[in-house]
């Protein structure tokens, strides 16, 4: 049942854009008939029509020929027919007894919530409010089962569930006398962690479920059968994962570190050398009147106060205090900062370095220059394709809504 639905939040950036081009429900091929049918019913369009119809035969053969472009296309034809199916049986079940529904529906609720299935989940609360109550044999509900797997939007569902119910879900124990709180407080499924690069990200997307949010603040200080609160289970199961975030970060630290303090003794040293020499007799600088120059000693300045900046950033992530809650704010935006302060110092100091050459050698060797361009347009690349994926994901769990986004405001009744 899990295969049969599809989540775009499973898939990465760039299946995320074909998902979001690929039609869901109505195949290219019947697009171009109805497109011919058009042109039957109405004469007088007939020429706009072929147009539309030969674009879109043509956009099929090249579009959908892409073996990935063709999975996603399939994938989510077979997702429209799963919903179409499991409404079909919830209305056949909503006849039932109650008895009878809870045989039916309660199986596929604790799936739904165990594999993470937020549509499944939604379509059996509608037929069935009281779905959501269920307790399986370690007692657990299905949103305590969304919980201790991490699958955050079947747990959002939970906002939109009447107040009744939530105070219901929220206040049941498992077996082990462990609450919702508890369950978060266990390690992440391998698989689940994994979606994420680095354990320092690990740590911040954990820190972002939103529990405490919902269960009473009395359960923050409740012992489970062992004797232990949700915050000493979770300094518990984490100890290892924020001592590999800790060396995570301080290694990044001291590599961007050592980066920005060569960066600042170069554009130092270029800072104190007088580019072109001076005149003899007036001493003032031979390119002072260059446009060049301008650039030169701006973006030299700028490097120079961006890498110090760099080295002082990177400096505090080193003597930082690496404690759990660190890892949900305080740490990431240090990173982001330093980061940030390291692209924009080899940025200009790469101008520095081209206006250099530019003042040099002018328009008499053009190739050269030609040359230089060149060789900032790789180190752009190369840096769109290695650092800035990291910089663009920290930044976006950082200062985004989190994992769980926006939710919907609209009621599951």
């Amino acid at each position: 049942m899990h295969s049969a639905f599809f989540s775009s939040s499973e898939l990465t950036l760039r299946d995320r854009i074909i998902d979001s081009c690929v039609p869901s429900t109505l195949s290219l091929e019947n697009v171009a008939n109805n497109s011919n049918r058009g042109d039957i019913e109405n004469p007088a369009n007939k020429s706009h029509a072929s147009i539309c119809s030969w674009f879109l035969h043509f956009t099929r053969i090249n579009f959908s020929s892409v073996p990935r472009v063709k999975q996603i296309h399939e994938m989510k034809l077979m997702h429209g027919e799963a919903l179409k199916l499991v409404e079909l049986l919830c209305m056949h079940a909503a006849d039932l007894d109650p008895s009878g529904a809870v045989n039916i529906f309660k199986h596929p609720v604790f799936v739904a919530g165990t594999h993470g299935n937020p549509e499944l989940v939604e379509k059996i609360r509608e037929s069935f409010p009281v779905a959501v109550q269920f307790y399986d044999n370690e007692g657990c509900n299905p949103f305590q089962r969304a919980v201790l797997f991490r699958h955050h939007k079947v747990f959002s569902l939970i906002s939109r569930i009447s107040h009744e119910q939530k105070l219901i879900v929220a206040d049941n124990m498992d077996n082990f006398s462990n609450n919702m709180l508890h369950l978060i407080g266990n390690l992440a499924p391998p698989d689940q962690l994994n979606r994420v690069y680095g354990a320092a990200q690990q740590m911040q997307r954990e820190l972002q479920w939103e529990v405490e949010k919902v269960v009473p603040n009395i359960y923050q200080d409740a012992r489970n059968i062992e004797r232990k609160t949700p915050r000493m289970v979770f300094t518990e199961e984490y100890k290892e994962l924020v001592k590999e975030g800790e060396r995570w970060m301080k290694d990044a630290a001291n590599s961007c570190s050592v980066v920005a303090a060569l960066i600042a003794t170069v554009v130092f040293a270029a800072a104190i050398t007088v580019l072109g020499g001076t005149n003899g007799d007036s001493e003032f600088l031979v390119f002072k009147s260059e446009k060049a120059f301008v650039i030169f000693a701006m973006s030299d300045a700028l490097s120079l106060f961006s890498s110090t900046a760099t080295i002082l950033m990177f400096l505090s992530m080193l003597t930082a205090r690496y404690i759990e809650d660190d890892f949900l704010q305080a740490l990431p935006k240090r990173l982001i900062m330093g980061l940030l302060t390291l692209f924009i110092s080899i940025t200009t100091m790469m101008i520095a370095f081209s206006s250099t050459l530019y003042l040099v050698f002018g328009e008499a060797k053009t190739w050269i220059l030609v040359c230089v361009a060149e060789s900032i347009r790789v180190l752009v690349t190369l840096f769109i394709y290695l650092p800035f994926p990291l910089l663009v994901d920290m930044f976006y769990s950082t200062y985004g809504h989190g994992i769980f986004g926006k939710r919907s405001e609209k009621p599951l009744y």
